[in-house]
């Protein structure tokens, strides 16, 4: 981020370039024209006049060096946001607010809507959707004509958006860019068009998402707004329609192009849709370690951010990829990990301990059935070496809470979230099996049929379970009937599944794992080497020890730990090797030796 990205950022919140600084005694009118903010209405002559006087009696009692340096204060607090350090940009936003307290009148007002505005928007990267909401409305109650109220309006937008609140997303104001919008202004337009994107993908208006989104990457490619991942979201839900289409090679080369950038300064938005969809796409290809790989990454980057919305979709997505490979105890582990994550979930926002709470709902689940499913087979062989008679239903409805899938679909249909819901559906159908409820789940699966064909829902449906795969299947070749006329479902239906058979026959063989962990890592840019140090860092080997072993200066191993750790996104020896230990990579020695 250079100077004149600073300075053209200013310029269109109506600052002019920075000026020296007046001596002391100089008129303080000097200071007001030097910020040249524009007041939130119409300031007649008494007013400005009022405005001079007070700033010449605060200037008497203060240096007016603290109201020039505003300023670039300000700039620099828009450029940490741009950039995605929230936590420096909420750090900044309080000084500056510490040096506009004597102030008062039109100037201070307009500057004080620029503090709220950059705390709205570093609070929204932190993912606190609650506080992001209050400091956005106290900027709009300052002033709703200051030049940066269209970051608070989109800021109301987002953060509506994620406490589930539609009404009220559809109710705030849009302000349309001008012409040729600073890149501030097109940063927003931007995210405007991208949450209207997830908005429609949620509802899955899939011809719609892909409409808005192509708009919102079109706002970055003729503005060139901000750093490499600023376009994360729309290229995202992008990527996700694209997915639903079965253009899984497309949909990964648009999300893999925004990682590297998502790792160093993205919002959190973006991490979740991005690592969720790479880590699916990779299971889809039966590559399980390349997925597991890219949920530990996004699992240590959620403890680095501090975000536990990430941590969780993490974990999740760890459980459900156990349960597929029959690795029972390794998803158990983590759903484990995700109670204790949606134990601590009070410190978060409201937002993300509804989803949170989701993941951890939609994990148990999706364990208790594993373990059923488990039961089911030994069951099933003890049958059969006795008297091989008929299995009956298995009583699963003391292990898989039915009432919480249903009051989460609920609530996720509430939330107008029809895609988010259509996951949910599914597991509550394979667990309406498992329990023996088979009407009902016939007819829980017809709904959902009928609701994703219309929408054009194709790829999450042909990745179903193999319960549910089979209810399909025997809908499409009339063992089962359902209840009422099904007939123009049965085409979709048909073409559901042989979309599936089609992927497993051309699906690459499922290697072991330890394998297809090694050529991720190698396809990250892992060195033979860097692994050689994480793997003795497993082992518990300072620094100084590691370079004996490889009869290597010290500095060298700082050097390759260094990379590693960049290339992992983890902050120090400790999430490097907690990160290789989940893969499988290294086998834990005490190593809480020293030697960073």
């Amino acid at each position: 981020m250079n100077e004149a990205f600073v300075c053209e950022i200013h310029q269109e919140a109506g600052h002019l370039q920075p000026r020296a600084v007046p001596p002391r005694g100089q008129s303080d009118a000097l200071v007001t024209r030097a910020l040249h903010v524009v007041p939130p209405g119409p300031v007649y002559a008494d007013e400005v006049q009022s405005e001079v006087q007070s700033l010449a009696r605060v200037g008497r009692e203060r240096p007016a060096v603290s109201a020039a340096r505003i300023h670039p204060d300000l700039a620099r607090a828009w450029q940490m946001v741009i950039r995605g350090e929230a936590a420096e940009a909420l750090l900044s936003a309080q000084r500056i607010e510490g040096q506009v307290g004597p102030l008062t009148g039109p100037v201070a007002v307009t500057v004080r809507c620029e503090i709220a505005a950059v705390r709205a928007a570093a609070l929204l990267l932190q993912d606190d959707a609650g506080a992001a909401l209050a400091a956005a409305l106290s900027a709009l109650r300052l002033g709703t004509a200051t030049p940066t109220a269209h970051v608070a309006l989109t800021v109301c937008r987002c953060a509506y958006l994620r406490l589930g609140d539609p009404e009220s997303f559809y109710a705030v104001e849009r302000r349309a860019p001008d012409g040729q919008p600073g890149r501030l202004r097109a940063i927003t337009a931007m995210l405007d068009l991208a949450l209207d994107a997830a908005v429609e993908f949620a509802q899955m208006h899939f011809n719609a998402a892909r409409l808005l989104a192509d708009d919102a990457l079109d706002v970055v490619r003729r503005f060139g707004a901000g750093p490499a991942a600023i376009d994360a979201l729309p290229a995202c839900v992008m990527a996700q329609v694209l997915y639903e289409e079965g253009r899984v090679d497309e949909s990964e080369a648009l999300v893999a192009a925004r990682l590297p950038g998502i790792r160093q300064g993205g919002a959190i938005e973006g991490a979740v849709r991005a690592y969720g969809l790479l880590a699916r796409i990779a299971a889809n290809r039966r590559q399980p370690g390349q997925a597991l790989l890219l949920l530990a990454e996004a699992d240590a980057l959620g403890m680095k951010r501090n975000w536990p919305r990430l941590r969780a979709a993490s974990l999740a997505q760890q459980v459900e990829l156990h349960v597929a490979a029959d690795r029972i105890d390794q998803a158990a582990l983590c759903a484990q990990r995700l109670a204790m994550l949606a134990g601590q979930c009070g410190a978060a926002s409201s937002s993300a301990r509804f989803e949170i709470a989701r993941y951890h709902v939609l994990a148990q689940a999706r364990l208790a059935l594993a373990q059923a499913h488990s039961q089911a087979c030994a069951q099933t062989l003890s049958q059969a070496s006795a008297l091989a008679f008929p299995q009956a239903p298995i009583e699963v409805s003391a292990a898989v809470d039915l009432a919480a899938l249903r009051q989460l679909h609920c609530d996720t249909v509430l939330r107008r979230d029809r895609y988010g819901a259509v996951t949910i559906a599914l597991l509550l159908i394979e667990a309406l099996l498992v329990a023996g409820l088979r009407d009902e789940a016939v007819e829980a699966l017809v709904t959902l049929l009928k609701q994703a064909a219309s929408a054009g829902l194709q790829q999450t449906l042909v990745d179903c379970s193999e319960r549910v795969a089979k209810l399909i299947d025997g809908m499409v070749r009339g063992s089962i009937v359902p209840a009422g006329d099904v007939r123009e479902l049965l085409p979709y239906a048909a073409a559901l599944m042989s979309r599936r058979r089609r992927g497993a026959a051309h699906a690459q063989p499922e290697c072991d794992t330890a394998r297809d962990i090694a050529r991720s890592v190698a396809a990250m840019g892992l060195s033979e080497r860097e692994r050689v140090i994480i793997g003795l860092m497993g082992r518990g080997l300072t620094n100084k020890q590691i370079a004996i072993r490889l009869c290597i200066a010290p500095e060298t191993v700082k050097s390759h730990a260094k990379h590693l750790y960049t290339k992992l996104s983890v902050r120090n020896r400790i999430e490097a090797v907690t990160l290789a230990s989940r893969l499988g990579l290294v086998r834990l020695s005490g190593c809480g030796h020293a030697g960073d």
